[in-house]
C-alpha cells in the first residue's frame, strides 16, 4: 500500500484521515505484507518542507492503525540515506541501479525490498540486428527490440536484479516495473523521442514498453525468463526469436534461450550447433541466467533447444518456419463465464501457415462477430504504435497475434466469436455464459 505525504489543507488532520481509511481498507487482505507511506519523495528523503516531521506522523499513523506489520518509504536517491531518514522506518526500499547500498551501509540491521527493478523494454515479437552494445541504445524503429537487453538509464535488466538477490541475501525480493504494458510514459519513444531520434510529434508511441506482457496480457519473451527464474520446480524452455528471417540467409541471427535447466543443446535442422551452460559465478548478470548463440547462420527449418539439469533432459522447445499464413486460430483463456454482465474470457488470436505454424510476421486485418449472450468488451494487439480503437469489430494482428475480450451478459447460453480475414480461413471459439 501507499499513502502521500503531500496534501493541502491541514497535513495532520488528513494524514490521519488518509491513513486510517487506507488501513482500514485493506488490512485483512493477505496480500499486504507491508505499509508504504509513498513513493520517491524527496522531501522525505532529503527533509525539505519539514519533511522528517510529516514523515514521522504519517508512518504513526500507520502503525496506530496496524501494529502488526512493517513500515517503509521508497525511495530513488542514492545518496539521500546520509540524512538517515531510514531511522524512522523499519525495511529499506529503493528502485533501480542498487541504489541502497550506502543506506545498507549505514543501516546493516534492516532487509532490503527492491520496490522498481527492471524497467527493461521491448516489443512483442519484434527482433533488431545486430544487438544493441549497451542498453540505451535505441534506434529510429520506434519499436524496441525482444531480445530483452535494452533499458534506460535509470533502469536495469532482469538479470541484475536476479544477479543481486543471489549474490546480497538481505535482499528480500523485488516488484519489477511492470507487470504489463500500459497507456502512457512510451519510453523512449515519447515527447523527448521528437528531438533524439528527429521523429515528429504524431509518430511518438501511446503505450510503454516496460511490460513483461503486451498492453492485452500476450506474454513477451522476457516473461519465461521470469518464470524460468521464479518457478525453479516448473520446467521451462524458451527459444527466441522467431526463425521467419527470409532476408537474413546465411547472415547471422543470434539465439537466446531462457531455462530453468543449468544447460541446453540448440540444433538447427537437426545438426547440433553446441551446448551451452550458465554461469553462476560471472560478474555478468546475462550470462548467469541466459543460454546465448549469437553466430547462428540463419537457414529455414526448426530450430530446437534442449535443457538439461544436472545432465538430465528436462524439457525441449523449438521454433520453425512458417510457410503463408492459411488460417485463423481462435483460443480462450476460459470457456465458461458467469452470466453477471461483468464476467470475461480473454481470446487469443493467432495466423497460422497450413501445417498449424504460428506466422510470427502477420499483419492481417480480421473482422470479427459474436452470436449468443456476449459483447466484444475490447480489442487489441500490444503494438505501442497502434492508435487503433479498443472497442471495436476489427482488430489487427501484430507480430501475428491480437487478443479480443468477450463480455459475458446476464443470460445463460452459448456464445460463438467469428473471426475473418481476406486470404485466410477464418476461425471460431465458443464459450458459454451460466
Amino acid at each position: 500500500g501507499t499513502a502521500d505525504l503531500v496534501c493541502d489543507g491541514d497535513f495532520d488532520e488528513f494524514a490521519l484521515r488518509n491513513a486510517r481509511n487506507f488501513v482500514r481498507r485493506d488490512r485483512n487482505h493477505p496480500a499486504i505484507f507491508l505499509w508504504s507511506v509513498g513513493n520517491e519523495i524527496g522531501a522525505a528523503q532529503w527533509n525539505v518542507t519539514n519533511g522528517f516531521a510529516r514523515l514521522h506522523t504519517l508512518v504513526s499513523y500507520l502503525r496506530r492503525f496496524d501494529p502488526t506489520r512493517p513500515v517503509t518509504l521508497v525511495n530513488d536517491d542514492a545518496e539521500a540515506p546520509r540524512l538517515r531518514a531510514f531511522d524512522f522506518y523499519d525495511v529499506l526500499s529503493w528502485n533501480y541501479n542498487a541504489r541502497w547500498r550506502l543506506a545498507r551501509q549505514l543501516e546493516p540491521n534492516k532487509a532490503v525490498l527492491i520496490t522498481e527493478s527492471a524497467s527493461t523494454v521491448s516489443t512483442r515479437g519484434f527482433y533488431e540486428f545486430p544487438l544493441p552494445d549497451s542498453p540505451t541504445a535505441f534506434t529510429r524503429s520506434r519499436q524496441v527490440s525482444s531480445y530483452d537487453l535494452n533499458a534506460p538509464a535509470w533502469a536495469d535488466l532482469p538479470d541484475d536484479a536476479f544477479m543481486w538477490q543471489q549474490d546480497e541475501e538481505y535482499i528480500a525480493g523485488e516488484f519489477v516495473w511492470t507487470g504489463f504494458d500500459y497507456l502512457g510514459e512510451p519510453t523512449p519513444y515519447g515527447s523527448s523521442a521528437v528531438r533524439q531520434f528527429g521523429l515528429t510529434p504524431g509518430q511518438t508511441s501511446r503505450s510503454s514498453y516496460f511490460g513483461i506482457v503486451d498492453l492485452v496480457g500476450i506474454p513477451k519473451d522476457r516473461f519465461w525468463l521470469y518464470r524460468a527464474q521464479w518457478e525453479p520446480d516448473e520446467p521451462t524452455v524458451h527459444i527466441l526469436p522467431h526463425w521467419n528471417w527470409p532476408d537474413r540467409l546465411g547472415q547471422q541471427v543470434p539465439v537466446f534461450v531462457y531455462t530453468n535447466g543449468e544447460c541446453a543443446e540448440l540444433l538447427l535442422n537437426g545438426a547440433t550447433l553446441g551446448r551451452r551452460c550458465k554461469q553462476p559465478a560471472s560478474p555478468n548478470a546475462v550470462e548467469r541466467t541466459r543460454l546465448t548463440w549469437k553466430d547462428v547462420a540463419y537457414a529455414p527449418g526448426e530450430l530446437r533447444a534442449v535443457a538439461y539439469r544436472e545432465g538430465a533432459v528436462i524439457g525441449e522447445a523449438s521454433v520453425v518456419t512458417a510457410g503463408e499464413a492459411q488460417q485463423l486460430r481462435l483460443v480462450a483463456d476460459r470457456s465458461t463465464i458467469a452470466a453477471d454482465g461483468m464476467d470475461l474470457s480473454y481470446v487469443l488470436v493467432e495466423a497460422l501457415d497450413r501445417a498449424g505454424n504460428p506466422h510470427p510476421l502477420s499483419a492481417a486485418r480480421v473482422a470479427l462477430s459474436v452470436t449468443g449472450p456476449a459483447t466484444i468488451a475490447g480489442v487489441g494487439n500490444g503494438d505501442p504504435q497502434s492508435l487503433e480503437p479498443f472497442q471495436a469489430e476489427y482488430v489487427d494482428l501484430f507480430h501475428g497475434k491480437a487478443m479480443v475480450i468477450l463480455r459475458g451478459g446476464r443470460q445463460a447460453g452459448r456464445v460463438t466469436l467469428t473471426a475473418r480475414a481476406e486470404g485466410l480461413q477464418g476461425g471460431t471459439v465458443v464459450i458459454r455464459t451460466q
